[in-house]
């Protein structure tokens, strides 16, 4: 299995999990995994995200925390904010977040 395909890998474990926890569907519970890792550095977020429905803090504390562990416990061989990095890049390769600076690569 490539790199990407493993990325992917884990990426739909992590939203499957969220789905369950959730009792939410697969697409809902992508969105939040998307809302949690986005940085919202993009023009996009800044001026039209709301109107799409993409409110990174209609997020609560609890769904957080869930997701951060989630993350953490199926990408845990990396730190949380390079694991972000590579779940954005899955969840929207179009536009990449940056990636961190404390990063190993």
């Amino acid at each position: 299995m490539c790199d990407l395909e493993s990325e992917r890998s884990r990426v739909n474990k992590i939203i499957t999990r969220i789905s369950e926890a959730e009792g939410t569907g697969w697409s809902e519970a992508r969105r939040m995994l998307h809302k949690y890792v986005c940085e919202g550095k993009c023009d996009w977020y800044r001026t039209k995200s709301r109107k799409a429905g993409f409110d990174r803090m209609d997020l609560t504390e609890k769904q957080r925390e869930l997701i951060e562990n989630l993350v953490k416990q199926i990408m845990g061989d990396v730190e949380i904010e390079e694991a972000k990095w590579r779940i954005h890049n899955v969840l929207c390769p179009g536009h990449p977040r940056p990636r961190p600076k404390t990063s190993k690569r």
